[in-house]
């Protein structure tokens, strides 16, 4: 199965007196198998489905568990069974040597791969002739190691929205930097730094970056600085560097290793050989879930189709100690590339328990801020009331009594429930309402009962429960129930939204260009809509570069909030046509 190309499908038609031939079964087998793994391409990707988990046997040998793996080409392959292999006697063991490769660790990489089996006797051979053909082809696995990152992309959920460029690699070290593939114009953000070290030595780097659509408060450029490890211990190190992303949209930001600026210091040794490196990011108005998803899908179909390239699974990493011939296995990591698959069992799992940790978040942060508008001083009632109707008809003395929980519309956290209770003793009856211990007004009621309240706080609700105290032929009690809760009496004076325009008031020639930016105060979103308000007077785009017009004048340039439209202001620009070497004033 060598012939990777699914595309177009064609299945057999059929009729009688038709003459099938070996090509006519083999298409009946490519298009059924073509079909099933195109869909695996696009829905699933290529990666580690379920086990496959990569364990130490001994020093010198590793056991890669059952499990199930879809490949590049959508083509599944199982393990049905473990399989256990020493290091050593893998394919692609040494063959870094000599290379300027680091012996420091090997990956661990499974492929497809399938092999004609049962030979048996063709009967249409001729005399003379090979008579034997293999009967079918067995699906099954390869498995070897390599010194080599992925010669591209390997499909996992990070690589659609962050972008990682390796900085230096080499010397038991590898540097890594991650921009994310999406930015909001005007909105923070970081470049993250991960490292990851496997030496014996004390290690430190530095180099510049230099930043365009991006800033730091430094300018244009940003010193990354990592003082390592102490002396004798390897590991994975992170750091992150905040930035600020520019007011304009649909430009690429970049953020570009300045040459010769890179030094790396292990022990006593320097190197500065570090590969070119550009990270890339798009920035545009809208956040970064709807680029991804406008991204993915006006992209899926060419990376899809254009990534059939042959490239294995890389299941593991795994760290080795040489001796001499021997080879120690020191640690094994997991997945390095993250290449594995949520089917739909475990994707609605993280999914649900994603909400749930949501929900219990909102709920902390509503608490903690009632807890503060609490300490704020007045504190006015607020309440909500309601009422419950219990039958009580053949119900026992002593017997208890529960409503269904019942929402109290005072929000979450603590509140206070009072609850009062009548009984339904006929038309021509005065009505009572009793509260508290009803024992101390004796009376000839008809019934008498005790009432209980049970709060839920995190879920804003509560729970009414009612015992039977006596009971002489009523049929209903109905409980009244009033909830109160405090709320600060003073709010936070809402801060007055503007905007200012700079630069208020500009001259400029017939023809010539000018930025307008705009300050905000009281509100943060930045999506902003300008525009000329006097016909002919000139152009402005959506992030405030100004072109005159060829004609002189005074022409009003306003800006407007898209989030607040009543938020506005406008400045007027002067133009003037050029006279001689000045402005012609």
């Amino acid at each position: 199965m060598k012939n990777l190309k699914s595309f177009p499908f064609e299945r057999n038609r059929y009729f009688y007196g038709k003459l099938l031939s070996v090509e006519d079964f083999e298409t009946e087998q490519k298009y059924f198998n073509d079909k099933r793994r195109t869909i695996n391409r696009f829905l699933f990707g290529s990666g580690v489905v379920s086990g496959l988990n990569v364990v130490e046997v001994d020093d010198e040998s590793i056991s890669v568990e059952r499990g199930l793996a879809l490949d590049f080409a959508g083509r599944e392959i199982m393990l049905d069974e473990p399989a256990v292999r020493k290091l050593t006697e893998l394919e692609g063991y040494g063959n870094g040597q000599g290379n300027g490769q680091e012996e420091g660790y090997y990956y661990l990489c499974l492929e497809y791969q399938e092999e004609a089996t049962e030979l048996m006797h063709n009967v249409t051979g001729a005399a003379g002739r090979n008579s034997s053909e293999f009967n079918k082809y067995k699906e099954g696995y390869r498995l070897f190691v390599t010194q080599e990152e992925p010669e591209r992309d390997v499909y996992s959920p990070a690589r659609l929205y962050e972008e990682r460029k390796t900085v230096y690699q080499g010397q038991d070290i590898q540097i890594v930097q991650v921009l994310p593939k999406f930015l909001e114009m005007g909105h923070d953000t970081a470049l993250r730094v991960e490292i990851t070290y496997t030496g014996q030595q004390k290690f430190s780097f530095e180099y510049e970056l230099e930043l365009a659509f991006l800033t730091n408060g430094e300018g244009n450029r940003v010193r990354v600085a990592f003082q390592g490890n102490e002396s004798g211990k390897g590991g994975k190190y992170q750091m992150e560097i905040p930035l600020k992303t520019a007011r304009v949209s649909n430009v690429q930001a970049q953020a570009s290793l300045v040459k010769d600026s890179f030094r790396l210091q292990i022990g006593n040794k320097t190197y500065s050989d570090a590969r070119p490196c550009i990270s890339q990011a798009a920035v545009n108005d809208l956040d970064d879930y709807e680029a991804l998803q406008v991204q993915y899908y006006r992209t899926a179909m060419d990376y899809i189709m254009g990534n059939t390239f042959h490239q294995g699974i890389y299941l593991a990493k795994i760290y080795v100690v040489r001796a001499g011939n021997v080879c120690l296995i020191e640690r094994i990591e997991q997945l390095p590339f993250d290449q594995k698959i949520m089917h739909t069992e475990i994707s609605t799992a993280v999914v649900q328990k994603l909400v749930e940790d949501v929900r219990k978040l909102k709920e902390a942060k509503l608490l903690e801020k009632e807890k503060q508008e609490e300490q704020k001083g007045e504190k006015p009632l607020r309440a909500a009331c309601g009422e419950i109707l219990f039958n009580i008809g053949r119900v026992r003395l002593g017997e208890v009594l529960y409503s269904d929980e019942i929402v109290h519309g005072l929000g979450f956290g603590p509140v206070t429930i009072e609850l009062s209770y009548e009984v339904d003793r006929g038309l021509d009856s005065d009505t009572q309402i009793l509260f508290g211990d009803t024992s101390i007004f004796k009376g000839k009621d008809s019934a008498a009962v005790s009432l209980a309240a049970r709060l839920m706080p995190t879920e804003g609700t509560f729970v009414v429960g009612l015992k039977i105290l006596k009971n002489d032929g009523a049929k209903q009690v109905r409980v009244h129930w009033t909830a109160l809760r405090n709320e600060a009496r003073k709010a936070e004076p809402e801060k007055k939204k503007r905007i200012f325009i700079q630069p208020d008031n500009p001259n400029v020639f017939v023809g010539e260009s000018l930025v307008f930016t705009a300050a905000l105060e009281g509100f943060t979103d930045e999506r902003l809509k300008w525009s000329v308000k006097d016909s002919g007077g000139g152009v402005i785009d959506k992030n405030g570069k100004y072109t005159a017009p060829e004609t002189e004048g005074i022409y009003q340039i306003a800006v407007s909030s898209v989030a607040y439209p009543e938020v506005q202001v406008s400045t007027f620009v002067i133009v003037r046509e050029r006279k001689g070497d000045g402005y012609g004033n």
